[in-house]
């Protein structure tokens, strides 16, 4: 401490160390003008840093020191001295938002550095990429599968080979076909007590009355090739819309002697099945077509159909229709409840990775393939095998898949 000057600092391990310091030798006789933190190497090398406690202080009664060091106390002393405080203040504080300042600026050199690097490794794992991964992207792509189901193979293939293996296209190429057939999945025959309600909701133009054709006079010829009694139906329609829809399914009921019934509202449903309950076994509902973004005629015929009849509800859907129309189709029939999807007019398209696409993201199974008009034979249940040989591209080995997912 100099003793020439009129401000005095004094340095402790914590700030009561510096005021006992004080104390001791001033008694009351100080003012504290600044306190900051500074920092002390020790140790070996003077390797080691800790903080310490900075105080700067004045002495308030001249008359406790020699006078001989001291000058006169008055009034513009004081005023100098304040000065001289404020001065240090702002020195002070001055320093402290400087090394604020310096501090932020390096964490952000840091963070672009950082992000520099990142965004470098980026490009150079894309620039990278496998050929074999780009080659299995571009037949995803052109069977028109969705940006998350490609996604979702390429980290498989990440995750299942090492880069020489990557190098056997033939191999991963076996391994991408294997995991799209076990992303299918088949909906399993259920139990159900007669009579059982089949309903088809859907859009329309997709087939839904064909359809229903389709699976009333299989159920006939079904029950003939097995050698069983003829099964009693019931076919009813609430597609009071479309013209000619009444009038075709009449036809084909005159083909297969049954009467074809009429429902508008969920009384004509409620009654149909109170009267067809006991001796029928198949009931099948035809339902109106809508506009999958015609909320309200979908609402409306979901009141239609909110009888307590456990019917198996299928959703049909046409193989031509592109993705993102597909997963809005099934969002917006998501209150009926469907649990299985029929697709129509395979024959109209090649490309079949968009319905496994959305099946997948959506957790939905399928049941039947329609692929032409005629009535009863262009219709079948769905199987994974068949659903693989649709797509374009792959080297499909037809015993392989027969030997893991034909039937057992």
């Amino acid at each position: 401490m100099s003793e020439d000057e009129r401000f005095f600092t004094i340095k402790g391990k914590t700030l009561q160390e510096c005021k006992d310091q004080l104390f001791n030798e001033y008694g009351t006789d100080y003012k504290i003008v600044n306190i900051r933190t500074d920092f002390e190497t020790y140790g070996l090398f003077n390797l080691c840093k800790r903080p310490i406690k900075v105080v700067n202080y004045t002495v308030t009664h001249r008359n406790s020191y020699n006078p001989d060091n001291y000058f006169i106390h008055n009034k513009s002393e004081d005023d100098e001295l304040e000065k001289n405080r404020q001065a240090i203040l702002q020195a002070n504080n001055a320093t402290i938002v400087t090394s604020q300042m310096k501090e932020i600026n390096k964490t952000l050199e840091d963070f672009k550095v950082q992000l520099t690097n990142e965004l470098k490794n980026y490009s150079h794992a894309v620039s990278e990429q496998h050929e074999t991964i780009s080659k299995i992207q571009e037949i995803l792509q052109q069977n028109e599968f969705s940006f998350s189901y490609i996604k979702m193979i390429e980290e498989k293939i990440r995750s299942t080979f090492v880069v020489e293996q990557l190098d056997d296209f033939a191999l991963v190429e076996r391994y991408v076909v294997d995991w799209i057939a076990e992303s299918i999945e088949i909906k399993q025959p259920k139990f159900f007590r007669p009579p059982h309600v089949i309903i088809i909701v859907g859009p329309t133009g997709v087939g839904k009355t064909t359809t229903i054709e389709k699976l009333a006079s299989n159920t006939i010829i079904d029950a003939k090739k097995n050698n069983k009694p003829r099964p009693a139906l019931c076919i009813v329609t609430i597609d009071i819309m479309k013209a000619g829809a009444l009038e075709q399914l009449k036809r084909v009921g005159e083909i297969l002697g049954e009467e074809i019934k009429k429902a508008e509202c969920a009384e004509d449903v409620q009654e149909l099945y109170d009267n067809n309950k006991s001796h029928v076994d198949y009931m099948f509902i035809d339902t109106s077509g809508y506009s999958p973004n015609d909320s309200l005629h979908i609402a409306d015929m979901k009141k239609i159909l909110d009888v307590d009849m456990n019917p198996d509800v299928y959703l049909s859907v046409s193989a031509t229709t592109k993705t993102s129309d597909l997963v809005n189709i099934f969002r917006n029939y998501e209150p009926f409840a469907y649990e299985s999807v029929i697709i129509t007019k395979a024959d109209e398209t090649k490309q079949f990775g968009n319905i496994i696409s959305v099946l997948w993201e959506k957790h939905k199974s399928i049941s039947y393939i329609t692929d032409g008009q005629g009535i009863p034979k262009d219709i079948r249940k769905a199987d994974v095998i068949d659903i693989i040989k649709r797509l374009n591209g792959f080297n499909i080995d037809r015993i392989h898949l027969e030997d893991k997912f034909g039937e057992k």
